[in-house]
């Protein structure tokens, strides 16, 4: 299988690409910018090193199937309106119409659990439920979403389009959370906790990376019957009980202190 990706030397794509260059497949990865991967990768690719705004339909000959990663605006980082546009709506749906052209047959795409928002009333949200984002970020991701989705219908494309939720591991952006913390840790300092109580779904980057490498040979995902998914443990857990938990694993030295703070208006400032 030739596959192409985007995003390979992110956060989640440079995880991905240590199980894609062990497999027996040819592997294209974009890269921008001569970018380094986030972690090691045991084996280097073929890197197409280019924007993504300049693949092309030549670069896509071939290919069985696109990883389509390349995201802007993951929190705590910002991007602005013309950055979430260009990359979130426009890259994504000038892909998946290239690789209609191109012949690819599968395209796999990443979402944010975010695309949900907070107004909703399930104990478990299923991929079903409604999406109702409420930040720049979130709503790039719904609006690139409906495009790809409903031009895979009426393209005959096979579509799967996973919605990672709080993932956390090795090469993350050094201000999120699990980073902050290890890096607490390890100097032995304390760490200040912020919003404890609230709930998220935390997995591991390496099990999210799993679930898209499989998604390139599952059998499940047809024609006009675009494959939603929810990429998470299912486990509910606070903020609070997630620190300690990898404070203790760290073996940390310093005090895990949760604290209130007013005023935290600035979505980029936030740890989640």
């Amino acid at each position: 299988m030739k596959i192409f990706i985007t995003g390979a030397t992110g956060f989640i794509g440079s995880h991905l690409m240590n199980f894609l260059v062990q497999s027996d497949n040819e592997i294209i990865a974009l890269c921008r910018n001569n970018s380094k991967c986030k972690v090691p990768i045991i084996k280097e690719p073929f890197w197409l090193n280019k924007e993504i705004s300049k693949v092309t339909l030549n670069d896509l000959r071939g290919v069985d199937a696109l990883v389509h990663l390349a995201t802007a605006g993951v929190s705590p980082q910002c991007a602005t309106w013309n950055e979430l546009t260009d990359i979130n709506i426009n890259s994504s749906i000038k892909l998946i119409e290239m690789a209609k052209n191109a012949g690819v047959k599968r395209f796999i795409a990443s979402g944010t659990c975010m695309e949900y928002g907070t107004s909703h009333s399930y104990e478990r949200i299923p991929p079903s439920a409604p999406l109702n984002p409420n930040n720049p970020y979130a709503a790039s991701k719904v609006a690139g979403f409906q495009l790809i989705n409903s031009f895979a219908i009426q393209e005959n494309i096979e579509l799967f389009y996973g919605r990672i939720f709080t993932a956390y591991g090795d090469g993350q952006f050094s201000k999120n959370l699990w980073p902050s913390l290890k890096n607490a840790a390890v100097q032995n300092k304390d760490f200040e906790l912020q919003k404890g109580n609230d709930i998220r779904d935390f997995i591991p980057v390496k099990d999210v990376a799993l679930h898209f490498f499989k998604a390139l040979f599952r059998d499940d995902i047809q024609i006009k019957k675009p494959k939603i998914v929810n990429v998470g443990t299912g486990e509910a857990k606070s903020i609070y009980k997630f620190a300690s938990e990898e404070w203790n694993r760290f073996n940390a030295k310093g005090k895990l202190k949760l604290i209130k703070k007013e005023n935290q208006e600035n979505v980029c400032n936030k740890m989640v």
